[in-house]
């Protein structure tokens, strides 16, 4: 009887370690940041969390991103699988403890990817609202007294596994709106002075960088997205 227990939980234990692994949960491990290094928080849903990704921890698009920008940085991911931008519902990023830790943690540098989630037909409330509460959560970044240097990110594309219609997408998302969360992205940029970069575009034409579900991207994806932001930071505070 014990032997069968033992066998039982051991099984279990191996089950979740191999969730761990390949992406399957919201754990994370946040360190503390050294005074000399600048705080960067990469804020967003499961494709800044890095679900789906075995390694998540080496291989998410913020785990690459550090190792890019190097020791005198911190990246700290704040993703959070299934949230949205919006504060509807219960699915709202802002309703979690990744929202509260991303404000105590007086980024320097915040990296917000958000809206993919938004666009899922039961999360969806219009474009004028949508706009209304994408502003409001940048807003409470803005707000910060570290004052972070924040850059926008669209929602990246997606792909249907087997055909490309609109309503057919894994997770109820819905094309038209996904295009126009990243339309409003562009736009509330533009509005705040502030970088965006369409990364719909930039994983456009591009699904052998997705997992199965054609939604999440894979270690190689998150390394354009990786790539894509530093870059960016490169030109911007001239690393």
């Amino acid at each position: 009887m014990l032997s069968t227990l033992f066998d039982f939980l051991r099984i279990l234990l191996l089950l979740f370690l191999a969730a761990i692994f390949m992406g399957g949960t919201d754990i994370r491990f946040h360190s503390k940041a050294k005074e000399q290094q600048t705080r960067v928080a990469c804020v967003g849903d499961s494709i800044t969390y890095g679900t789906a990704i075995p390694n998540v921890f080496r291989h998410c698009y913020p785990a690459q991103l550090q190792r890019m920008l190097g020791p005198d940085y911190h990246v700290s991911n704040f993703g959070f699988n299934g949230k949205t931008a919006t504060d509807l519902n219960e699915n709202s990023f802002r309703k979690t403890k990744q929202y509260r830790l991303s404000l105590e943690y007086q980024p320097q540098i915040a990296i917000i990817m958000i809206g993919t989630n938004d666009s899922k037909t039961f999360n969806w409330p219009g474009r004028k609202l949508f706009k209304a509460q994408y502003r409001s959560l940048l807003q409470s970044y803005l707000a910060l007294p570290s004052q972070p240097t924040i850059v926008l990110c669209t929602p990246n594309s997606i792909y249907h596994p087997r055909r490309q219609t609109n309503v057919e997408y894994n997770y109820d998302i819905d094309k038209e709106n996904l295009l126009i969360a990243r339309d409003v992205v562009k736009e509330v940029a533009a509005e705040f002075g502030l970088d965006c970069i369409d990364m719909y575009h930039v994983t456009a034409d591009h699904p052998e960088w997705y997992r199965f579900d054609g939604i999440h991207p894979d270690q190689h994806g998150a390394h354009a997205i990786a790539t894509e932001v530093f870059q960016l930071l490169q030109k911007k505070l001239n690393l």
